[in-house]
């Protein structure tokens, strides 16, 4: 019979501590739903590419969604020129 150990005498482990940059850029597991024909071209581009498709659909959204941000704060900025510059004259 295995000799259980006893808890009080063992010795106290500490995890990997993480820091607050590394806590800010985790990754959070979710649940979704996919077109099976989404998926099909997902995975067919990460194996192409030889990643995994959750990751390069991770990629493709972080630059699709920054992209469009970034688009849209030059886009404001374009517009605020061209209507202060027309202002000026």
């Amino acid at each position: 019979m295995k000799k259980i150990p006893d808890p009080s005498k063992m010795e106290k482990v500490r995890g990997p501590s993480i820091s607050l940059e590394e806590l800010k850029s985790a990754k959070v597991r979710i649940t979704t739903y996919l077109d099976k024909e989404v998926l099909d071209i997902l995975r067919s581009l990460a194996i192409d590419s030889g990643s995994k498709y959750q990751a390069l659909l991770n990629q493709i959204l972080k630059d699709y969604l920054l992209g469009q941000k970034r688009g849209l704060v030059s886009r404001i900025a374009r517009l605020e020129e061209a209507v202060f510059k027309k202002r000026a004259a």
